[in-house]
């Protein structure tokens, strides 16, 4: 993790991120119950949120984790209605089933969620999403083990209430699920499914825009808030263009629809540089799938806090994801392939200003210099997440974190590397 203000100049009590003591709430004899609910379950249900694809994307070492204890078990997923396309072909996932909150008011997307859960007869639930509405839904749906986070009062709807540490990244605490019960939970990256017929369509299309098969810049300039997300338009610009002329490559735009004037402005600013080529603008004009397999498709990715750039780390494409600094340890990365660029400031960033300034605080030069070094790195087939990644990593790198609105707990060690 990349962080543009110097360790010097950082305050002597910033929280540090580390390991949690993910058996804090859990009695051994709690979690030996627990444990032998889980190995002898024959369906299971996992929920994640169901809005986001990113947080989703994150919960894959999970699924595949918790896959290897359990070969023989039914394994659902009840997430948002893109995760059907998402992780198609996951090979963890006996069923993916789509809760769709577009329109639908509290009350019904709970009832909704507990036929789904009574549908289901689940044994045991791991509860990843972390709404107090989900939580209650899942305790009135009577499933016998409810695994879960602790927080908003949630201790009371599970029966297994994990600790949720908010300077902790998302992968790990989800992993802490399995810990806490005493099943092994190694470290690990999220996982996708691309399959060859799905990265040549992209590549006959792409091929029609006077796209080669060489590097390959993507980027992904906009972001959803893009006040408090978007690190900068022309300054993603500047950086895609130097890294396409070191590499003679092309440039690909992405992103949603609600973030084409970003990728138009993008563009412009790309046009508006002597001697640069082009891009390839896909801004709003793909499917999903067709996106996912785009992006392993390119050499390096470039982007802000956004569920792409967990589907680029997911791909094993080296990757620069610019955060503010209220999210980056909790959805950050910090690998050999994968860098997150953020600025600390000296007091904690409590409102949207703040963060702001922390954005802009980072500089054209830093997130290019990051990009050139994971573009070095050798890239690694992406492995089944039943086999965990580890990376060599060297010294361990010192994140702090500043909640928004939060003290953080403080915690000793260390973040790990991954």
């Amino acid at each position: 993790m990349h962080n543009s203000q110097s360790e010097e100049n950082l305050p002597d009590n910033r929280p540090r991120a580390g390991l949690c003591n993910a058996t804090s709430m859990v009695t051994p004899q709690r979690a030996q119950q627990a444990r032998e609910s889980v190995i002898s379950a024959k369906r299971i249900a996992v929920i994640t949120k169901f809005r986001f694809m990113g947080d989703t994307v994150v919960a894959t070492p999970f699924i595949g984790q918790l896959r290897k204890h359990l070969p023989n078990a039914e394994i659902d997923l009840l997430a948002a209605p893109c995760i059907v396309d998402t992780f198609a072909n996951c090979p963890h996932l006996n069923r993916i089933i789509p809760v769709d909150m577009t329109g639908v008011s509290r009350w019904q997307h709970g009832k909704d969620l507990r036929s789904l859960l009574l549908q289901g007869r689940y044994d045991v639930a791991f509860v990843l999403n972390r709404s107090l509405h989900c939580a209650v839904t899942t305790a009135i749906s009577k499933v016998p083990v409810r695994i879960g986070y602790a927080n908003e009062l949630r201790r009371f709807l599970m029966t297994v209430p994990i600790p949720y540490v908010f300077d902790r990244n998302e992968v790990d605490c989800h992993l802490d699920m399995l810990r806490s019960i005493g099943l092994s939970a190694d470290d690990a990256l999220p996982d996708l499914w691309i399959t060859e017929s799905e990265r040549a369509k992209v590549s006959a299309a792409l091929a029609k825009f006077g796209w080669s098969s060489g590097a390959t810049i993507g980027l992904q300039p906009g972001a959803n808030d893009p006040y408090i997300r978007e690190w900068g338009a022309e300054k993603f610009a500047r950086v895609a263009e130097e890294l396409r002329k070191e590499v003679d490559g092309d440039i690909v735009l992405m992103g949603g629809k609600s973030e084409l004037p970003t990728i138009e402005r993008t563009e412009a600013a790309l046009l508006a540089i002597p001697g640069a080529k082009a891009p390839i603008n896909l801004g709003g004009k793909l499917g999903l799938r067709d996106a996912l397999a785009t992006i392993g498709l390119c050499g390096v990715w470039l982007g802000n806090d956004t569920g792409l750039l967990h589907c680029a780390v997911a791909q094993r494409v080296a990757s620069i994801g610019v955060f503010g600094p209220n999210k980056v340890v909790r959805w950050g990365y910090d690998a050999p392939r994968h860098r997150s660029i953020v600025s600390f400031p000296s007091v904690p960033a409590r409102d949207d200003e703040a963060v702001r300034r922390a954005l802009d605080a980072i500089s054209v030069d830093e997130v290019l210099a990051a990009a050139r070094e994971v573009m070095r790195e050798p890239r690694i087939d992406a492995p089944d997440l039943a086999s965990p990644l580890s990376v060599p990593t060297g010294a361990p790198a010192r994140a702090p974190y500043y909640a928004a609105t939060l003290q953080p707990a403080v915690a000793a060690s260390p973040v790990r590397r991954r």
